[in-house]
Formats: C-alpha cells, sequence, structure tokens
C-alpha cells in the first residue's frame, strides 16, 4: 500500500475474500498433484517425487496458459498479439491481480501480483513445485520462437513481489 493511502475495512475484507476463494479454488484443482507427490514421496522421497509430478504440473499450467497468451501466425501480427492478450487478461482477473505496464506498438508487459499456485504449493509444503508451473511461461515462449520474445525477470515462485512478463515484438532482422 502507498504510503499514506488507507483502505477501507470493506476494501480489506474483499481482498482477503478474494485471495481466500482463490487460493481454494487453486487448491482444488491443484489437489491430485498435490496428492501424487505426497503418495510418491511414502515410496521415493518428497524431491523424488515433485520431479516426478512437476512436469505434469509444466503441462497443466501451460495448457491453461493457451487462455492467457493467444496464438498468432507469425511475428508481422504482433499488434493482434497485444489485443488478444489484453482481452485475455480481463477474464483472468478473478484468480490474478494484473497491471498493464506498457502497451506499445512493440512490446507489451505485465506486472502479475499474486499466483495462486505459488501461493498454494508453500502452504501444502511443496515450494518447489514453483518452478515447474513458472517453467510453462518459457514452453510457451518456446512454442512461440520466431513471433516474439518474451522476457521475465522477477517470479513469485522464486519469491518476488511480483511477476514480469514482456513480450517484444521482433525486429524484422529477427524474423525468419
Amino acid at each position: 500500500m502507498r504510503s499514506g493511502a488507507r483502505t477501507s475495512p470493506d476494501a480489506s475484507l474483499r481482498s482477503i475474500m478474494k485471495r481466500s476463494l482463490r487460493n481454494a479454488a487453486v487448491l482444488i484443482m491443484s489437489s491430485p498433484a498435490i496428492a501424487a507427490v505426497y503418495a510418491l514421496a511414502l515410496i521415493r522421497g518428497k524431491e523424488q517425487a515433485i520431479r516426478l509430478v512437476g512436469p505434469f504440473v509444466t503441462s497443466a499450467a501451460k495448457a491453461s496458459l493457451r487462455f492467457w497468451v493467444p496464438e498468432i501466425g507469425n511475428a508481422s501480427q504482433f499488434d493482434v498479439f497485444r489485443k488478444a492478450i489484453r482481452n485475455n487478461i480481463k477474464r483472468w482477473k478473478p484468480l490474478y491481480d494484473v497491471t498493464i505496464v506498457d502497451d506499445s506498438p512493440d512490446m507489451f508487459k505485465i506486472n502479475v501480483a499474486n499466483c495462486p499456485f505459488c501461493e498454494v504449493f508453500p502452504i501444502v509444503g511443496l515450494k518447489d513445485m514453483n518452478e515447474y508451473f513458472c517453467r510453462a511461461d518459457w514452453e510457451i515462449a518456446g512454442d512461440n520462437r520466431g513471433k516474439w520474445i518474451f522476457e521475465r525477470t522477477h517470479t513469485i515462485g522464486a519469491g518476488h513481489s511480483l511477476c514480469d512478463h514482456t513480450y517484444r515484438r521482433l525486429a524484422p532482422s529477427d524474423q525468419s
């Protein structure tokens, strides 16, 4: 909260309720992976169980990102990409607090102030699962190589206060 800014008790309660509801929803969605890790941990140990289940978490996260990060045919459609991702972000507002930092012709940058997945995994003792969830961003970027450039230097999963996602238009010299 900014210095000097005040939050009404109703706004604070709404914020707590929103976080609680989204974390409960994510706990329900993640419960098969959580149960699988703990069941496998009995046999293989927790670290090995996370390594075995983690790739499935990455795959599930990547599948959900298809509703966030739009497909474009080629690099020349970056303007279409920016418009579509802006619209897609609206759908994710119940789960994520997203701020558009830059929406210019050559860049679309967002900051994600919360990640319910990266909040829930540590609560259930599986903080190391966060890296598998966050890896999906890079897999989507890899699938779109030659269409746009992805940059991310901070993740909630790694302990930062936000995730910064930057999508850049490819320079004509970078397009193949």
